[in-house]
């Protein structure tokens, strides 16, 4: 991971908005999340602008009887440092992994 985060990033997610956002503070650890329930804004050390985040709710997939829920997730990471942008990606991949196997 040496190379600069995008600056917009968007991702399909299987998380109902209520469990996005239980999620995002905990996986933020020390940074700043305000905002809500569709709009979140992350700062850093010194209140330092680090992301924008919107979510917006799509259909469920659907597999016979299974539903799954889907959030669109944009990132906005253009007022961040490349160096704040990776680290902002890897607490959030890392915070909303869900394992399995």
């Amino acid at each position: 991971m040496n190379e600069p985060a995008a600056r917009v990033v968007e991702r399909e997610m299987g998380y109902t908005s209520t469990e996005f956002a239980a999620v995002l503070p905990a996986a933020m650890r020390d940074w700043t999340v305000a905002g809500g329930p569709s709009r979140w804004q992350v700062s850093g050390p010194r209140q330092r602008a680090i992301a924008t985040i919107e979510i917006r709710a799509l259909p469920a997939r659907v597999i016979g009887a299974l539903r799954i829920p889907v959030l669109a997730v944009s990132i906005d990471l253009r007022a961040a440092s490349d160096t704040l942008a990776m680290e902002f990606m890897r607490r959030f991949e890392r915070g909303f992994h869900r394992g399995g196997g």
